[in-house]
């Protein structure tokens, strides 16, 4: 699905399917951002509520060395490390391939329906003093 480009003096697109799938966005792009959130606070979440619950309960577990350097608190504090970047990893690309396309194409619709020509700045008619010279006299 393509937007119409912009002239000045169109408007809104004439298109009407352009208008039903940016209206639909909002509630696909709430939806999907809730959803990818529940799951990473939920993963992590777990992860380290587990860790948590090994370390205060079982103390003289994470002192324990199963591969003879390195203790067991040390390992599961490490891969509670992976998971998180793991985690964070996902999240980033699910956003990026779901809610991205969908947010670009909505800054397009408004651009196209919002667009107003181009008029000069307030630079052109402004002074180069923040304060008038007026009461200033050297």
């Amino acid at each position: 699905m393509s937007v119409p480009p912009f002239r000045p003096g169109n408007g809104p697109p004439p298109d009407d399917r352009t208008h039903e799938a940016v209206t639909s966005v909002p509630r696909h792009v709430s939806r999907t951002l809730s959803g990818a959130r529940r799951r990473f606070l939920a993963v992590n979440g777990a992860v380290f509520l587990l860790n948590a619950s090994l370390s205060s309960t079982a103390g003289e577990l994470f002192a324990t060395r199963p591969a003879s350097t390195v203790p067991l608190g040390l390992a599961l504090g490490a891969l509670q490390l992976v998971v998180l970047l793991l985690t964070s990893w996902w999240y980033d690309r699910t956003l990026r391939r779901h809610v991205d396309p969908l947010v670009d194409l909505t800054r397009g619709h408004a651009d196209l329906v919002h667009a107003s020509p181009s008029r000069p700045g307030p630079a052109e008619t402004t002074s180069r003093r923040p304060h008038s010279a007026q009461g200033r006299r050297r």
